[in-house]
């Protein structure tokens, strides 16, 4: 009997062995499928592939995947996670792999559907069929990864080797939320087939801003262009410089606005039909709103919706089109349209009335050729997608809808050019708005201007200390520019009003600049607030303001957006958030911990931060330091 039970004995640690060596053998080839899968993923993500390569990478990723899936599926690895602690890993990696193999079907469908050897625009008519059908593919994937996303958030990714951890968390962050990420891309698809007419005829503005003379929005609405949309048909005029249109300020008639934007942006004559600083809110669906009663009052028809676009929006559009040959011969390109149309277009133009009335004719003649690029070329779809998708997450590009419910899709989308925050949230955002040259005319100095945006955000149980630091630096040359850039009565000095936005809940609020402390107004604005304030920059000079609070928390939990404004040179972003000693931050999102590179780091998209401050006990910081063991990488003296 005791020679039986232990041959019994030898014969379950022989078996035990050759589990854990089979299923180590799988785990470690399963890693080189992850990361090959990954790699091609990257290069399907590269911001010059083209549609054939997106194919490609997706295709490559999945059959890894494929291949990494079926492994962790055999005997050994699915007996080997049903044990305590060894059985983390294969699951971490069963759990991931699975939830990316359905991110990728479920892309491949969508990019299938959008390339299936039919022009999206054909006769200079959207494909409304197609884009119906893109929406399906996209609810489809949303209910595809619906399952693995859910069981990858709970996936472990502590007590894992350190390799499978952050495979698993990058994981959990791009794919936990990304079914709701593609429903509301589905509901913006169709906001677009009802903008382009599905349900009957739609009015659009489409409005181009200057960035280098800068408004909350982006920049001075300079040529806009009317259209008709129906049935997929876009039938667009020629774009006019707003100053056909546009009264003068002593003739400026008032239109209706909501009542905060009147007592903030009033005195600038901004709800009139002045037009020039109609978009002095950076919350675009706000000025949109204004925008298209102006529209109405000066050129007799009220849009239905309002399309935004800037300079980089431009160049987002050329890079996925041919370039485009203006009127002079020069080709436009992604590479050069901030410098043509921002800067180059200002040399050897004389301060007089002709000469700019030919500027403005160009910039026309720029917006008509590319918008001509767009209807009647072949643009490559995926990267137009990419392109148009980086300009609106920088807000370069954004559209509003007279419609609610359109409205509410590109809001959920991010196409909206948002900038207020959501109730309870911590909010970052300065926008500044060229303030001329101390006469009636105003400056293009903005395109020389720097911008560096830091916030430090230090938490406590029940607060967060937030100090926000904005570095401005006028770059402009000392001498060499026109007087209708650099300006006549200082020239070259940068004149600019600023706004700030703070959380309605702040408190002890102060507010600095260049070291001196200044009287910090806060102006309710969209449920946050707007703290004013006004500089004057001349050339190769700088200032720094220092806006300093606290805020309220409830629960630990902090909730931060921080909304960049379009640029003609992105911002930089620096952003730090930390605990007391002793303290964990976790991302309220993923539940993993929170981790960030504090940067800086180009300000070109809106940045979320949700995280809960967490504080255990002995027992668990026990547990976390053999957490961290297990996980991290183990750095031998020698």
């Amino acid at each position: 009997m005791p020679r039986a039970l232990g041959a019994l004995l030898l014969g379950c640690v022989l078996a035990a062995a050759l589990l854990l060596g089979w299923t180590a053998v799988v785990v470690l080839s399963v890693e080189d499928d992850l990361r090959a899968a990954r790699t091609a993923l990257d290069e399907a993500a590269e911001p010059g592939a083209s549609s054939e390569d997106v194919r490609a990478g997706l295709a490559a990723a999945e059959g890894r995947l494929r291949t990494a899936s079926g492994r962790l599926a055999g005997p050994a690895p699915a007996l080997t996670a049903r044990l305590p602690l060894v059985g983390r890993t294969p699951e971490a990696l069963r759990r991931t792999s699975e939830a990316v193999l359905a991110g990728v079907v479920g892309g491949r469908a969508v990019l299938e559907t959008a390339l299936d050897g039919r022009p999206l625009v054909s006769d200079g008519r959207l494909d409304l069929d197609r884009l119906a059908e893109v929406a399906d593919r996209l609810r489809g994937s949303a209910d595809l990864l619906e399952g693995p996303a859910a069981r990858l958030a709970g996936a472990p990714s502590t007590l894992v080797p350190g390799e499978v951890a952050d495979g698993t968390r990058s994981a959990q962050e791009r794919l936990v939320g990304l079914p709701a990420d593609l429903r509301e891309a589905a509901a913006a698809v169709d906001a677009l087939r009802g903008l382009a007419g599905a349900d009957g005829p739609r009015r659009l503005l489409v409005v181009l801003q200057n960035n280098a003379e800068l408004r909350a929005t982006g920049g001075l609405v300079s040529v806009f262009a009317e259209a008709e949309l129906d049935d997929g048909v876009l039938r667009l005029g020629g774009f006019r410089d707003v100053e056909e249109v546009a009264d003068l300020a002593p003739q400026a008639r008032p239109v209706p606005a909501p009542e905060d934007y009147e007592r903030l942006f009033g005195p600038l004559l901004a709800a009139t039909t002045l037009w020039k600083n109609t978009n002095t809110d950076p919350h675009v669906p706000t000025s949109s709103a204004v925008l298209a009663r102006v529209a109405e009052a000066t050129t007799g028809t009220r849009p239905d919706a309002v399309l935004w676009l800037d300079v980089r929006a431009v160049a987002a559009v050329l890079d996925a089109t041919s370039p485009a040959v203006l009127p002079d011969g020069t080709e436009l390109t992604a590479a050069n349209a901030v410098e043509v149309l921002l800067s180059g277009a200002y040399e050897g133009v004389a301060d007089d009335l002709a000469e700019q009335d030919a500027r403005r004719a160009r910039l026309r003649a720029a917006a008509d050729a590319v918008v001509s690029r767009l209807l009647t070329g072949t643009p490559d779809v995926p990267r137009l997608a990419r392109s148009l998708g980086d300009a609106a997450a920088g807000r370069h590009l954004a559209l509003w809808s007279a419609d609610p419910g359109a409205q509410a899709a590109w809001e959920a989308a991010g196409l909206a050019g948002a900038a207020a925050p959501a109730a309870g949230h911590d909010v970052a955002t300065v926008a500044l708005h060229n303030a001329g040259a101390g006469d009636d005319l105003g400056t293009k100095l903005d395109y020389y201007a720097r911008r560096a945006v830091a916030v430090r955000v230090r938490l406590d149980d029940d607060e967060a200390v937030v100090e926000q630091e904005v570095v401005l630096r006028n770059e402009a040359p000392a001498e060499g520019l026109s007087r209708y850039v650099a300006g006549g009565v200082s020239p070259g000095t940068l004149n600019e009003l600023a706004w700030f936005a703070v959380p309605a809940g702040a408190q002890d609020l102060a507010l600095e600049r260049s070291g001196q402390r200044l009287v910090a107004t806060a102006l309710p604005w969209h449920g946050a607030a707007l703290v004013p304030d006004a500089v004057s920059l001349p050339a190769g000079t700088s200032t720094t303001w220092v806006l300093r609070y606290r805020v309220p928390l409830e629960d630990g939990r902090y909730r931060l957006t921080a909304v960049p404004q379009p640029l003609a040179v992105d911002a930089t972003l620096a952003l730090d958030v930390t605990g007391p000693d002793g303290a964990d931050l976790v991302d309220a999102r993923t539940g993993a911990p929170w981790a960030r590179d504090p940067g800086p780091v180009a300000f070109d998209r809106t940045v979320e931060v949700d995280v809960v401050l967490e504080r255990p006990g002995v027992l668990e910081r026990a547990a976390q330091a053999v957490r961290r063991f297990w996980s991290e990488p183990v750095q031998l003296p020698f």
